[in-house]
């Protein structure tokens, strides 16, 4: 059992060492010699101090910490957090921020332009529009005119074969009433 427990504490311990830690953000932390604040104080250490944890005190609430600088020593366990400072990321999240904002303004031109070219699209369909139905008008009362001009050709037709008709007939009723004109009586011809 005892064994099992030293082989889980080593294995726990091992996996507290590959981890980035660092104090946390907003503090100012001192630096012990010894596992409790009754050991002298080694150093301040400010917020966002990048450290590696070599073991945790549980019984006492204490961390052993190694600085970037080499020096070891002890801080409260309760202001140690997981992975980068706020202060090393900072950096990175404003170089993120003003690409976004980049981006946005980019996006924001480009959907002016495009609102722009929308307007002008509806503008010239709005145009077609209207110009469309003004031709379909215009053809309209263009086959209205030449229905018109159909049925006037038509009885203008039938007038001029009436009136020629009539005329016939007349010509052939008057003619015979005319008188003759009498022949000469020469064999010549």
């Amino acid at each position: 059992m005892r064994s099992t427990l030293l082989l889980l504490l080593v294995f726990v311990s091992g996996a507290v060492n590959s981890a980035e830690f660092h104090i946390s953000d907003e503090v100012l932390v001192f630096l012990h010699t010894g596992p409790s604040n009754q050991y002298r104080i080694r150093s301040n250490v400010p917020s966002g101090t990048m450290l590696t944890v070599l073991e945790h005190d549980k019984a006492t609430g204490y961390s052993r910490v190694r600085l970037t600088n080499g020096t070891d020593g002890w801080v409260q366990t309760k202001y140690i957090d997981k992975g980068r400072s706020l202060a090393q990321r900072l950096p990175e999240v404003e170089s993120l921020l003003v690409k976004s904002r980049e981006v946005v303004k980019e996006q924001a031109d480009a959907l002016n332009l495009l609102e722009g070219d929308l307007a002008g699209a509806n503008d010239r369909q709005a145009q077609f529009t209207a110009e469309t139905a003004q031709l379909q008008n215009e053809v309209g009362r263009l086959k209205l005119k030449i229905d018109g001009m159909d049925e006037t050709n038509l009885m203008g037709w039938f007038l001029r074969g009436g009136a020629l008709a009539l005329g016939g007939v007349l010509v052939g009723l008057i003619l015979p009433l005319l008188p003759k004109r009498r022949r000469r009586n020469n064999d010549w011809f």
